[in-house]
């Protein structure tokens, strides 16, 4: 069996997997279709601006950070961080905004002027979120292999099974009555594609990633994790193909042994995807698919959302590096996306 492994996309997972294959003597070969590296991350400049075309959001540093030390690296041999403060501005009307710190003790005063005694409730809330946190991360993200479901059954989660039964929404109204701040405590589990009301509870480590770990930028964008990622991945000997596009993969005895790429016909011992699920197994025979086309066709898919890169020739002033807007119903707009399926209008 040959050693070659092709990777279909380059972003984050699939420059992560290259540069665990590589360093464990695989040769890798990234093909990304697009004309530069990032995937949904790609950098794009237009007439002397440059803007980060997907996430800006930098959360959960200690996560990156082990990521360069299994290769004996530092983050800081490739980029720098700054802490973002405030982290992000919620706008719920004209002149009407809550501004987040950049430290859980500073979110504590911010809670109390809004509601009294939520300090206290948030100060539990954060407890609990970061236990959460710590399972998640020590224990499953970097234990677990992902081939059951029956591997979330551990010894810790075991004593978690109300925060798998209930919900973030149903737990945050527990603890706080202003609707601003559940707003606030709700929008975390956004960047998961899915509601509050239908999030399980567990998932509240993801607000130990904002108000405990803070939000972080790269001094020169996100942006600088792709190229510190491709940059690494070329020490270890990891090829990288743009503007490439995967036609389709091809299986023998079961096994994959041939991938199309712009026509053309490459060896290969394995492939990993790091496209979508479903148009992953478009590019196999439908007899060596695992789901269906009307398997895909009743599942609910995570939305995207159209962007718009402006460029300014002035600074905008009353805004923050990050902003969300809760000025309209949120839960109608929510509902209108997952329950009424009116993505498009």
């Amino acid at each position: 069996m040959n050693k070659n492994i092709f990777i279909i996309g380059s972003g984050f997972s699939s420059l992560s997997a290259s540069c665990y294959l590589a360093k464990a003597g695989y040769n890798v070969t990234v093909i990304e279709k697009n004309s530069s590296l990032g995937g949904r991350a790609r950098q794009f400049k237009k007439d002397g601006f440059t803007f980060d075309m997907g996430p800006s959001w930098y959360w959960m540093p200690d996560v990156f950070d082990r990521f360069f030390a299994d290769f004996d690296k530092s983050r800081s041999d490739f980029y720098d961080l700054e802490k973002l403060n405030p982290a992000y501005k919620v706008f719920f009307g004209e002149n009407d905004s809550i501004s987040i710190a950049d430290s859980l003790d500073k979110i504590k005063e911010i809670f109390e002027k809004e509601e009294k005694g939520s300090s206290v409730q948030l100060e539990r809330f954060m407890d609990e979120a970061k236990n959460n946190y710590d399972i998640a991360v020590k224990d499953m993200l970097y234990k677990m292999p992902g081939i059951s479901p029956l591997e979330l059954l551990t010894k810790k989660t075991i004593f978690k099974l109300k925060s798998f039964i209930s919900n973030i929404r149903r737990e945050v109204g527990k603890s706080f009555k202003s609707h601003r701040l559940k707003a606030i405590l709700e929008f975390p589990v956004l960047f998961l594609g899915a509601k509050a009301s239908n999030t399980p509870a567990f998932y509240s480590f993801m607000n130990y990633a904002d108000f405990g770990l803070g939000t972080w930028q790269p001094k020169n964008g996100f942006f600088d994790v792709v190229s510190a990622m491709i940059k690494l991945g070329e020490s270890l000997g990891v090829k990288f193909l743009t503007n490439s596009n995967v036609d389709s993969i091809e299986v023998t005895n079961k096994e994959v042994d041939t991938v199309v790429i712009n026509g053309i016909k490459h060896d290969c011992s394995l492939i990993i995807s790091g496209a979508d699920y479903a148009h992953t197994e478009s590019l196999l025979d439908q007899k060596h698919r695992q789901y269906t086309d009307k398997y895909w066709s009743k599942k609910t898919w995570a939305p995207s959302s159209l962007l718009f890169y402006v460029g300014f020739d002035k600074k905008v002033t009353k805004v923050a590096h990050h902003n969300l807007f809760f000025d309209t119903n949120f839960e109608k707009h929510a509902q209108d996306i997952y329950d009424q399926d009116r993505k498009s209008t």
